[in-house]
């Protein structure tokens, strides 16, 4: 193959990669927004350990479990300690918002925030192209230190969909 082909080649493949993470959402900015909104009260479990073990898992299984029984129910996960590896030590807590404390397992745990005011991050795009937490996190300072506010350094993921994120980040009073 000549060199003139071989670069057409490489151009086409090029331009189908950035289509194809277009299409995947890669392009689409984190809006960031500020909201008021009262404490934050999720109930949940906290998981220690690695990200391959079954124990995770089996965490967010009966999260999802617990989410099944109220309609409206999102899964929200607070990661305390974020792995570099999939073989390092992570803590998260996965719980879902809600009010209702009845009937909860004996050894689901309640996780309250308080807070006036968020600033929200919303990530609209697949998972292979959504923005690392890393990003995200910097853009949520980023916009505090632009608009004068001082976040909690607590970040709440609430997983609407697949495809669809926010990142709550409570502000202090």
């Amino acid at each position: 193959m000549n060199k003139a082909k071989l670069a057409i080649t490489v151009a086409i493949g090029l331009l189908l990669a950035l289509g194809v993470y277009a299409m995947l959402g890669g392009f689409n900015r984190i809006d960031i927004s500020v909201e008021d909104r009262s404490d934050i009260n999720l109930v949940g479990l906290t998981y220690r350990g690695t990200p391959q073990d079954e124990g995770m898992v089996e965490t967010f299984r009966r999260v999802e479990s617990l989410a099944h029984k109220f309609p409206e129910a999102n899964i929200h996960t607070i990661y305390h300690t974020e792995p570099a590896g999939k073989l390092d030590t992570l803590q998260v807590f996965v719980g879902i918002e809600q009010g209702d404390l009845a009937d909860l397992p004996e050894d689901f745990e309640v996780n309250t925030i308080r807070c006036d005011r968020v600033l929200v991050a919303e990530i609209n795009s697949h998972k292979w192209v959504m923005p690392t937490p890393a990003a995200v996190k910097e853009s949520l300072e980023a916009f505090a230190r632009e608009e004068g506010l001082i976040l909690q350094d607590v970040f709440v993921d609430k997983i609407i969909d697949r495809n669809q994120v926010k990142v709550l980040a409570p502000l202090e009073n």
